[in-house]
């Protein structure tokens, strides 16, 4: 285990082409290949390699070795109990990664399990999907013509994401267009993490959708360049952003609080550690935050911080409740694995799993959402001017 990640991401939204769902193969030939110190862990792992053996030699129908493994690692990892817990092949691995550093092969939809079956809420700007017309709300009810309505939401991505400048032919339904079917070509697409302009009001919009590498930087970045613009006070969207790094949701909350407690965790048998700002906040700039039910983790965690900071007003819907932090860990026979490594707290002590962060001001529908966010910002310019 070479290398470890620590992420918050949850798998409410996925990003179709994006490896965010168990793709699984084997991660070794002839073994499931432990490696062991002996004593009863030694005693364990050794079990399942005389299993894997045993049924390997004498199995009435020979096994596929790479499903074995398959099947060794799903175990073990469902036996965890842990709802994160995934593993992922060297391709699948290689494709997270690359999700967090916001760039992927696929089509460009943000996919969400719902009541009605696996929804479209969101179509990338400028990718294959957007061109071809893809509507926010369509159902995906066939991939490359067959049904997968009562498939679940990571095999229905397996399915649709693929190698840039092949095809994949998604049937479709719910839209303006009823059921229809459209080929798309897919292709390694940039994603755009953020997004930033003025309003109508001089108000200043960031919306960020998820916690990759440098989304605290970035953050800054577009804050400034707004403040640069005139914009005397920011509304910052986390509406649907289902997480992502740790450390990029510390630097996004540094962003606006100065100093003090942004989050504290706590590993198995360990005290909390409280991570905390980094200093050079914008700490007199009004600040609205934007979250909903599938704004998760890292979303929580900023809101969270800002809520108890009192540095800003929360706005929208109670947020999604993830209170957990995962830990990705590189396999020396390639791929990796996810699963839960701490739980998190915001500054005031509290846990949000199972709960979430509720904000000052409840507020429903996207539209009426924004639309009260700039109603509290121009408040809070009125009570307190710049300058």
């Amino acid at each position: 285990m070479l290398q470890r990640l620590t992420a918050i991401s949850c798998a409410v939204v996925l990003l179709a082409g994006v490896a965010t769902a168990a793709y699984n193969e084997g991660v070794a030939d002839g073994g499931v290949g432990v490696v062991s110190s002996g004593g009863d862990a030694g005693r364990r792992t050794r079990v399942v390699d005389e299993v894997f053996a045993k049924v390997d030699a004498g199995a009435v129908e020979r096994p596929d070795d790479d499903e074995l493994v398959e099947g060794a690692v799903n175990g073990l990892l469902e036996a965890l109990g842990d709802p994160y817990a995934q593993y992922y092949d060297a391709e699948a691995f290689s494709a997270f990664n690359d999700l967090l550093d916001g760039e992927f092969s696929g089509v460009g939809l943000v996919l969400e399990e719902k009541p009605a079956g696996v929804t479209v809420v969101t179509v990338l700007e400028g990718a294959p999907a957007e061109r071809a017309g893809v509507e926010v709300g369509e159902r995906i009810v066939s991939v490359d013509g067959k049904d997968v309505r009562d498939l679940p939401i990571d095999v229905i991505v397996d399915r649709v994401k693929g190698d840039a400048g092949t095809e994949v032919t998604l049937g479709l339904a719910g839209g303006r267009a009823g059921r229809r079917e459209i080929t798309l070509t897919r292709e390694r697409i940039d994603v755009p993490n953020l997004e930033s302009r003025l309003l109508d009001d001089g108000s200043g919009y960031v919306k960020l959708l998820q916690f990759s590498n440098d989304s605290g930087e970035r953050v800054r970045k577009a804050v400034d360049e707004l403040v640069d613009s005139g914009a005397r006070g920011i509304v910052l969207d986390l509406r649907g952003n289902p997480g992502g790094l740790l450390s990029e949701a510390v630097s996004v909350a540094s962003v606006f609080i100065e100093d003090g407690a942004i989050v504290s965790v706590r590993e198995r048998e360990a005290e909390r550690e409280t991570l905390t700002a980094r200093g050079d906040a914008l700490e007199s700039l009004p600040l609205v935050v934007l979250v909903d039910n599938s704004s998760a983790s890292a979303s929580e965690i900023v809101a969270g911080a800002v809520q108890d900071a009192g540095r800003g007003t929360i706005v929208g819907q109670t947020t999604f409740g993830k209170g957990t932090v995962q830990t990705i860990e590189r396999l020396d026979a390639g791929g990796g694995v996810k699963f839960t490594t701490a739980e998190y707290f915001t500054p005031s002590g509290d846990s949000i799993e199972g709960v979430g962060v509720k904000p000052d001001e409840v507020v429903e529908g996207a539209d009426a959402q924004l639309s009260a966010a700039q109603r509290v910002l121009r408040a809070m310019l009125v009570r307190a001017p710049a300058g």
